[in-house]
């Protein structure tokens, strides 16, 4: 009686010796890619202010600000960095016990977050950011000169890549209700005056400035993600 419990018991235990094995590799990696962006984050301060208006001065109001921007830089890419481990480590505990066809919709959605990210913030970085800064700083620019803190800047900037990142997985959110056999094309397309609305909606929630020329920017990517991701199905479906 007493091997049948510990028999019943060995499973559990396998298991969450496993969660506990896949969970200290994901923060390795995590402090890993934390520690790695933190020695480059000057370099990537470098490279954000870059995207700024050409006379933006740059100041530190407070002790540690740079520092605090720098810690701030590292934490968020340390998370980009370490994502594609981070939801290896998760699917390789989850898809073992998942039936064939739960497999097919699971592993496109855990390759597909992580890429679809990165995308969304490489747009921000390059589209987004760029037009919001320049119509934000140059709104004034007559009247005033421009001069803002690094870490709010920062904080600004790492914000816009970080929604645009989440606005990308619209694609991989419609995959996944369609999987699951919530929505389908039909929907998709019968539904595409409420789609509009809500992208509209969405816009106005996400963009951290109140004005209609970046809330029509993020409103405009959201309505074509929800039509690109229509697009996809289809294909998909032949």
């Amino acid at each position: 009686e007493k091997d049948d419990k510990i028999g019943s018991v060995m499973p559990l235990t396998i298991h969450l010796d496993e969660l506990r094995n896949k969970i200290i590799i994901s923060l390795i990696a995590f402090a890993i890619a934390t520690i790695l962006s933190f020695s480059l984050s000057k370099e990537v301060i470098r490279l954000l202010t870059n995207i700024s208006p050409s006379d933006t001065i740059f100041i530190q109001i407070r002790p540690g600000e740079f520092f605090f921007s720098c810690i701030r830089i590292s934490l968020y890419f340390g998370i980009v960095l370490s994502s594609p481990v981070i939801i290896w480590q998760l699917g390789s505990f989850i898809l073992p016990g998942l039936k064939p066809h739960e497999r097919k919709i699971a592993l496109p959605i855990l390759i597909g977050a992580p890429f679809l990210f990165l995308i969304g913030s490489i747009f921000a970085y390059y589209f987004i950011a760029p037009s919001m800064l320049n119509f934000l700083f140059g709104f004034g620019e007559s009247v005033i000169s421009t001069s803002i803190s690094i870490e709010n800047f920062i904080s600004f900037t790492l914000s816009i890549m970080a929604m645009c990142g989440l606005t990308f997985l619209l694609p991989v959110v419609i995959f996944a209700l369609a999987s699951v056999e919530i929505i389908d094309t039909k929907i998709l397309i019968s539904s595409w005056r409420y789609a509009i609305f809500g992208s509209v909606v969405l816009g106005a929630i996400l963009t951290p400035t109140p004005d209609p020329f970046n809330m029509s920017i993020i409103s405009g990517l959201l309505i074509a993600l929800y039509f690109l991701s229509y697009g996809l199905l289809v294909i998909c479906k032949k």
